[in-house]
């Protein structure tokens, strides 16, 4: 498996994914234990391509489930969806910390494609 970035073991749907369906589930599995108070809208950024990269992080929500490492984003609500067509992109910040709250410094993004 190709690596992503130093802290990041996998994601869900995997960088530049086509025809994913626009109420997905996003994850990212980390590979470390991550300090669940950074995963917030400032330090994950939305944006959706439909819109110019308009910023859509505050129609989501963010779990974190230490003991698998994961970050699930979700829908707040689901009349709020992206749409068909549509390239998303998400950007985790290196503001995000580690349990020893050590900074992630070098941003991790990746995009996928709605059908």
């Amino acid at each position: 498996m190709e690596i992503l970035h130093d802290w990041i073991k996998e994601t869900h749907p995997q960088p530049e994914a086509r025809g994913i369906p626009e109420d997905t589930l996003i994850s990212i599995i980390f590979n470390q234990d991550i300090n669940r108070n950074t995963l917030n809208t400032r330090n994950i950024l939305i944006l959706d391509g439909n819109r110019g990269g308009r910023l859509i992080s505050n129609r989501f929500l963010y779990r974190y489930d230490a003991d698998f490492r994961t970050l699930t984003i979700y829908l707040k609500d689901d009349a709020e969806r992206p749409g068909s067509n549509n390239t998303i992109e998400i950007i985790l910040t290196g503001r995000i910390a580690n349990y020893q709250n050590n900074r992630m410094e070098i941003p991790f993004h990746f995009r996928f494609a709605t059908r």
